[in-house]
């Protein structure tokens, strides 16, 4: 398994994959904090897009052989040539990513089986509702899965929402959430 992406929603899509069985989980990040979070909760490897194309060093680390499954969390229109070309044939891409610019995303063809590889996109968020909400929950409260991992900036009051929202928007190396509490 392979997520791309290690942000709030890569770090749970690790999380996951752990929870289903993932014998190896490889992600894609850089952040140390983000790094560390997805260590704890089961990433085995880690990726830097930084250090070269992705899905070379993908391959490398499994043999050539790839993966079963591709989470991508994060990235670019580049990134699903990326993931096509980690992922074996019968394979399964689960795409959460905003691609917000660009016309196309480019599949190459090859490393697609030339259509016959059985590879499969899926893309979308997860749907929501009451039945699924309270799983989640009770998986939370069970101690199955500890979302405070991710929150790396903690406020207290309404007064502190806009310096929350300014970290969000600034991005910075730290932070993967803040959370501001009501009191």
């Amino acid at each position: 398994m392979a997520v791309i992406g290690i942000g709030p929603v890569g770090l749970m899509a690790t999380a996951g994959a752990a929870l289903r069985g993932a014998a190896s989980i490889f992600c894609v990040g850089t952040r140390q904090k983000c790094r560390e979070a997805a260590k704890a909760y089961g990433a085995s490897s880690f990726l830097s897009y930084k250090d070269g194309p992705i899905d070379t060093q993908l391959l490398e680390l499994t043999g050539g052989r790839g993966v079963d499954k591709v989470l991508i969390c994060g990235g670019d229109n580049d990134t699903f040539a990326q993931a096509v070309t980690m992922l074996k044939p019968g394979g399964i891409i689960g795409s959460v990513n905003y691609l917000g610019s660009g016309e196309f995303v480019k599949i190459p063809r090859i490393e697609w089986g030339c259509g016959m590889s059985h590879k499969q996109i899926r893309c979308g968020l997860m749907p929501g509702g009451r039945l699924r909400s309270e799983k989640l929950a009770a998986m939370i409260t069970a101690g199955r899965v500890d979302p405070s991992l991710m929150l790396t900036h903690r406020f207290h009051g309404f007064d502190h929402m806009e310096e929350a929202l300014q970290l969000m928007k600034d991005k910075s190396a730290d932070l993967i959430k803040p959370v501001v509490y009501m009191e």
